[in-house]
């Protein structure tokens, strides 16, 4: 309760009723990190045209990207890794470097960056249930009392 409490000690609720404030706290989100399952990623690739360039770069007489193409390819391949936290520096230092070999661009980048956040709501992120007008009341019976507490 004390985590409704704390939200609901925010200006942004005061002088809410109860059922306002509850809505209020059903409708806020935030964006969590997730991981990237390597199948979705795969198939952004294909579809995206991104696979074929790294596949032929495999083969490529520069032997920087060869090596970056391979290591790529070899990654998604390999079954023993099923997701990928695309936040991660090393990552991100990966899909620079493709950029920089033009097998991706800046906004495909930034496409693959985003599949690693996921808009949810606040009460989920936080491991509370939708908020009712009895939570609402209860949390601010808490809030009370631990002022008169003070």
């Amino acid at each position: 309760m004390s985590i409704l409490s704390d939200e609901l000690s925010k200006p942004q609720y005061q002088g809410l009723s109860d059922q306002q404030a509850a809505d209020a706290v059903n409708s806020k989100t935030v964006v969590v990190q997730q991981s990237v399952a390597i199948r979705d990623l795969k198939t952004y690739a294909i579809f995206g045209g991104i696979w074929p360039k790294l596949l032929a770069g495999e083969k490529s007489s520069n032997p920087q990207v060869a090596g970056l193409c391979q290591s790529v390819v070899a990654w998604v391949d390999d079954p023993r890794i099923s997701t990928v936290d695309v936040n991660l520096p090393q990552v991100q230092a990966m899909l620079t470097q493709l950029v920089g070999a033009t097998l991706l661009t800046q906004a495909q980048a930034a496409d693959i960056i985003a599949m690693g956040s996921k808009t949810v709501s606040w009460t989920s992120s936080v491991g509370l249930p939708e908020i009712g007008i009895g939570l609402v009341q209860n949390a601010r019976k808490e809030m009370e009392a631990s002022e008169v507490l003070v």
